[in-house]
């Protein structure tokens, strides 16, 4: 009995998604930045802290929009001056996340590990489509090559 239980257990931990070195930047009333743990259940988003506190969560069922959004920086001068051609430019990863409720609307953006927010953004839109009803889109286009692939 208590194996089942722990095993119960263990699934659900598993079907949260768990993404770590986020920051909060902007959108969610007059918090500040703040770095933290965004984890994606079955029924709400929530930021958390380092030590797993709680900060916010956000429903799936209100969520309106997802997207992302990646920004180069250049080096700074003192960089260029420096290193020269080495001294590449950065890419930045954003998730924002637009929600509405009965008493407010936000607009929630987040700083992430570069090169994840293509793949969160996706959990995220499909976890809202799920807990909202909706199936996957299937009219999803898929372009062809001019030239067949051998």
């Amino acid at each position: 009995m208590l194996f089942a239980v722990m095993c119960l257990g263990a699934n659900a931990v598993a079907a949260q998604e768990m993404y770590s070195d986020v920051e909060y930047i902007s959108g969610h009333g007059d918090m500040d930045k703040q770095k933290g743990t965004l984890l994606l259940g079955e029924s709400e988003l929530k930021f958390t802290k380092k030590d797993g506190t709680a900060l916010f969560s956000v429903p799936l069922s209100a969520v309106t929009e997802v997207s992302n959004q990646v920004e180069v920086r250049d080096a700074s001068v003192g960089k260029k001056l420096l290193f020269g051609g080495l001294a590449g430019s950065r890419k930045q990863d954003f998730v924002q996340v637009t929600y509405e409720t009965e008493q407010l609307a936000e607009g929630l953006v987040f700083k992430v590990k570069q090169g994840t927010s293509t793949g969160i953004v996706a959990k995220l839109k499909f976890a809202v489509k799920k807990k909202k009803g909706e199936s996957p889109t299937t009219s999803s286009r898929v372009t062809q090559s001019a030239v067949p692939l051998q």
